[in-house]
């Protein structure tokens, strides 16, 4: 088992907490939006209507996967195709397909209802409205929306903008002709369930996009390539509906396939009938004129001989016949091979033909052919499966044309044979009496018809069984089944993606905030872009005082003073050596001034004799910020009119602290910070005090704060949140290390609460105190004033 090191495991803690550090404190921001996403998951619920997914399994003729017909199948279905489940699949999700169970079911006119706050929920009506509409020609309905209808206590007549049509009659409307007719799915349980306000409407769509809606909710596809069984799935707000649909389709599929093997037949029997009716007229004539001949003759009978002559000839012409019926039925073929240019047309029928290779190229042809003329009602012309047709139907024609003409020189060959035997036959006629003779010739065309005859009339049951006990190509192997719980929309996925989109959304939102904000945010930032140390935090806080170390009562900024306070023990050049101590910063307004004034009176009331000097002789704002009059300082000592103990003002804040004020401005401050008189100064103070603060300048403004650098062992850099510029942070190690100084230690200022609660940009939660309020000398908790 792999070992985890510890570093790892605090890299993972780590990467934690600065995940839950960065995102907690905005927790009401995403419990908002967790409730918006879980209102519009409600909302969204309730509006729309669920779906239900009904199944069904048939099983397709597929000679070529296993499925063949018994013998008696075959005898009764002499017009039926061999199959291709995947032809077949497409036929089963044809446009003409599902056109027919559109009509039949009524789809193209469903019935609605509408409740809910102004109708915005929309239902099926299926079960709740007592009548169903019908048009009496859907291709020349008129279209509509929304048709609002109403039905008297006795429900025989329907009620639509003040005109009342009867119920089972055609009537003429603004939409066409139509007529309304009992629902036998109608509950009236469920009617009366209705909330009150609910109104019944009903539409007319166009048939195409019905079609086109039912086929997108429609799955049809085969179990697998081996197997001739197909799954066909369907989409619907109602069940039962939806089991009605695939029902409908098989049976549509059904009644289409036995169509087509009934035209086929159809045409057969046509021909037969019309071969029959000029077989009769012939057979007719030839035993009127051997009636009429015995009665001129006197004949009653023919020898022995005649009669021998009569069977072997009767033989030859019957096979002469037979050899005549396949060359007819063969030149049909042909023809129809050679000359086709009618669209649709149908094979001609191959009853008589003997040859079984050419009888099954016929069927392939026949079958392809028409599911290329079914196919192409639905596909486009590049269809891969309309084109394969094509191109088998391209292959079998050249196939057949040359075993057709093999078959007929065959054909003619044999009737050459027969018609040597027939002169043969004629030689041994001349033997037999005249009369005899004569009769034999009449009797000879008698029984040719009466074979011919015979044979049509065999025909003629056989295609007439066919098409009486004509057999669907596939049957049901699953009955349609529906699923229990609704499969769209899915419940469970959209509370799961409700319960994560307000985090993603609402981690986005606090990302893009932070990545377009270009200040100094968290004190994390300030760790990666620089290697000095941060030794404090000051929090934000709006103060009746700019003093806060100076108060007696408790307060979180004061303890955080002292924090720095302690710290600034380990700092200093040489280490622990905080004699002189620069307050500086990037630029203006990141709180100098207040840090040195704070920081000075925080240590003044340690017991340490304190000196703030104010050398920001730019803009010196620390006699203002202390509330002091203005008055000689050290621009008058730096130029000579002014002595140490003359510029040295004693404050009364505490009587550790003095303070050295800026004096009167010159126009070139930072050229008089250049003066040796400065060294001369600190050296002064360093006897009288035993801490120099001194407030300088900002770095990126002006060169004053590098000029006073050298001659302090620590400088304290002020970063301000939300106001300290990133690049200036990243610029400040190159500038430090240019000039040389390393004594640096940063204090993050203004530190502002982040989201709900305590939680800050810094490192803290608080330590325990509480920032907004303050603690008298006994250490209760006293409301402090906010400016």
């Amino acid at each position: 088992m792999k070992k985890i090191s510890t570093q790892q495991v605090q890299k993972e803690n780590s990467i934690f907490q600065d995940i839950v550090f960065k995102y907690l404190p905005y927790w009401p921001l995403f419990l908002t939006l967790l409730l918006l996403c879980a209102g519009g998951l409600f909302v969204f619920l309730k509006l729309n209507t669920p779906l239900y997914e009904t199944t069904a399994s048939i099983l397709i003729k597929d000679g070529t996967k296993g499925q063949e017909d018994s013998k008696m199948e075959e005898v009764l279905n002499l017009f039926g195709t061999k199959k291709t489940v995947e032809n077949e699949t497409q036929i089963l999700s044809s446009n003409e397909i599902v056109g027919e169970v559109i009509k039949k079911l009524y789809l193209y006119s469903p019935v609605n209802e509408e409740t809910g706050w102004k109708g915005l929920k929309v239902t099926s009506a299926y079960y709740s409205s007592p009548f169903l509409v019908e048009a009496a020609d859907i291709n020349t309905l008129r279209e509509s929306k929304k048709i609002y209808f109403t039905f008297p206590a006795d429900k025989k007549s329907v009620l639509i903008n003040g005109k009342n049509y009867p119920l089972n009659q055609w009537v003429g409307s603004p939409w066409g002709k139509i007529r309304f007719i009992n629902n036998p799915k109608y509950k009236a349980g469920i009617a009366a369930q209705s909330p009150p306000g609910s109104k019944l409407y009903f539409s007319f769509f166009d048939i195409n996009k019905i079609t086109k809606l039912i086929s997108k909710n429609l799955v049809v596809s085969p179990v697998s390539r081996q197997s001739s069984v197909i799954n066909m799935k369907v989409r619907d707000e109602i069940p039962q509906r939806g089991e009605e649909i695939l029902t409908s389709l098989v049976d549509a599929y059904n009644k289409a396939a036995i169509y087509r093997k009934n035209s086929v037949a159809l045409k057969t029997l046509e021909f037969i009938e019309s071969r029959l009716k000029n077989v009769s007229d012939q057979l007719d004539s030839v035993e009127s004129g051997i009636q009429s001949y015995r009665d001129r003759s006197g004949i009653v009978d023919i020898t022995e001989q005649s009669r021998l002559y009569l069977e072997s000839i009767e033989a030859n012409d019957r096979q002469m016949n037979e050899l005549n019926m396949q060359l007819s039925s063969l030149e049909e073929v042909e023809k129809y091979l050679e000359s086709k240019s009618k669209e649709g047309s149908l094979v001609p029928s191959t009853i008589n033909i003997a040859d079984p290779t050419l009888t099954q190229l016929i069927t392939k042809l026949s079958t392809a052919e028409s599911q290329y003329e079914t196919l192409k009602k639905t596909t486009a012309e590049n269809n891969p499966i309309l084109q394969s047709l094509q191109e088998d139907i391209a292959k079998t024609k050249p196939n057949i044309l040359e075993n057709i003409r093999s078959q007929k020189k065959n054909l003619l060959a044999g009737k050459t044979y027969l018609d040597k035997i027939n002169n043969r036959y004629s030689s041994m006629l001349n033997t037999i009496p005249k009369k005899e003779r004569e009769l034999v010739d009449v009797s000879r065309q008698q029984n040719i018809k009466n074979d011919i005859y015979k044979f049509l009339l065999e025909k003629r049951e056989e295609t007439a069984y066919s098409m009486s006990s004509a057999l669907p190509d596939c049957f049901l192997v699953d009955q349609p089944a529906t699923s229990l719980f609704p499969v769209t929309p899915k419940i469970p996925l959209l509370a799961l993606l409700a319960g994560i989109f307000p985090f993603i959304i609402g981690v986005s939102l606090i990302s893009i905030k932070d990545a377009f904000n270009n200040k100094i945010m968290y004190r994390k930032e300030i760790e990666e872009l620089t290697t000095f140390p941060i030794i404090g935090e000051l929090l934000f806080e709006k103060l009746d005082t700019n003093l806060v170390t100076s108060s007696k009562e408790r307060s979180f900024l004061q303890e955080q003073f002292r924090q720095i306070r302690a710290a600034l023990k380990y700092q200093g050049n040489p280490p622990g050596n905080q004699k002189r101590i620069m307050v500086t910063s990037s630029i203006k307004g990141e709180g100098k001034s207040f840090v040195s004034a704070n920081l000075a009176v925080s240590l003044s009331k340690s017991g340490k004799k304190v000196a703030l000097l104010e050398l920001d002789l730019h803009q010196p704002k620390l006699t203002d910020f202390l509330e002091i009059e203005k008055s000689i300082g050290i621009t008058d000592y730096l130029l000579g009119n002014s002595t140490e103990s003359e510029i040295i003002i004693p404050t009364s804040i505490n009587p550790n602290l003095s303070i050295l004020q800026a004096g009167y401005l010159v126009e070139d401050p930072s050229e008089l910070l250049l003066n040796e008189r400065l060294e001369m100064l600190l050296n002064y103070l360093d006897k009288v005090f035993d801490v120099i603060i001194i407030d300088t300048a900002p770095v990126f403004a002006l060169t004053d704060a590098m000029s006073i650098a050298p001659h302090v062992n620590l400088i304290l850099y002020i970063i301000r949140h939300n106001h300290t510029p990133k690049a200036q942070i990243q610029m400040l190690n190159e500038n430090m290390e240019s000039f040389k100084i390393n004594n640096i230690a940063i204090i993050f200022n203004g530190v502002k609460n982040r989201g709900y609660g305590r939680y800050s940009y810094g490192n803290g939660y608080g330590y325990g105190y509480d920032s907004k309020s303050s603690y008298d000398e006994y250490g209760k908790k006293k409301k402090q004033k906010v400016a």
